[in-house]
C-alpha cells in the first residue's frame, strides 16, 4: 500500500479559453493536512473536482492512493471521502438514511456503517437528530451531515471543499478536532 495519497503532475483543466487550472503539481502523503488557498475563481474547486474524478484533466496525470484516475477511477474513488462546497445530500431522506445510502453504495453492511455513523453523529452533535429529514436542517447541521457521510467509509483520503464556509465557529472546531484524531 502506497504512502502517497495524491500524486498529481502538470494538471491543467481548460473550459474553452478559460484556464481554470494551469499546471498544478501535488505530492501529498498519508498523515499530511494540505490546503488549497486562493481567491475566488483561482481554481480550487476545479482542482478538487479533478482529484475526485468528477472532471478529467485537459492535461497532466493524477494518481489517488496509487490508482490512475484516467483508468482506475472507481478504485480511486473508493479510497476518497469528499465533502463538496455545496450541500449534496438527499433532502427527503433523514440524516441516518443519507449516511446509509452513501455507505451502502460503497459496499458497507449495516454492521459496518451503523456503529461508525452513530459514533460520528454523536461526535458532531447530530445523534439526537438522526431521524430528521436533511431538508429540515440548518446550514451547519447540513455540513455536519456531509462530514459524517464522507467519514463513514473510513476513507484513506478526505477531501473537504470549503467545509467551514458559512458555519458557526463551534463547527469549525469540530472539523479540526475530528481531523486530528
Amino acid at each position: 500500500m502506497t504512502n502517497t495519497l495524491v500524486q498529481a503532475s502538470g494538471i491543467k483543466r481548460y473550459f474553452g479559453n478559460v484556464h481554470a487550472v494551469d499546471g498544478v503539481d501535488l505530492n501529498i502523503k498519508s498523515g499530511e493536512i494540505y490546503g488549497l488557498v486562493g481567491s475566488d475563481g483561482a481554481g480550487k474547486t476545479t482542482t478538487m473536482r479533478l482529484l475526485v474524478g468528477a472532471l478529467l484533466p485537459t492535461q497532466g496525470e493524477i494518481e489517488i492512493c496509487g490508482y490512475d484516475l484516467r483508468t482506475q477511477v472507481e478504485l480511486a474513488r473508493s479510497t476518497i471521502g469528499y465533502l463538496s462546497q455545496r450541500f449534496s445530500m438527499y433532502e427527503d431522506l433523514t440524516i441516518l438514511e443519507n449516511i446509509r445510502f452513501f455507505a451502502e453504495i460503497r459496499g458497507l453492511s449495516s454492521s459496518e456503517w451503523l456503529p461508525r455513523s452513530m459514533e460520528i453523529l454523536e461526535f458532531v452533535g447530530l445523534d439526537k437528530f438522526k431521524d430528521r429529514r436533511a431538508g429540515q436542517l440548518s446550514g451547519g447541521m447540513k455540513q455536519k451531515l456531509g462530514l459524517a457521510s464522507a467519514l463513514v467509509t473510513r476513507p484513506r483520503l478526505l477531501l473537504l471543499d470549503e467545509p467551514t464556509t458559512g458555519v458557526d465557529p463551534s463547527l469549525a472546531r469540530i472539523f479540526g478536532s475530528w481531523l486530528s484524531n
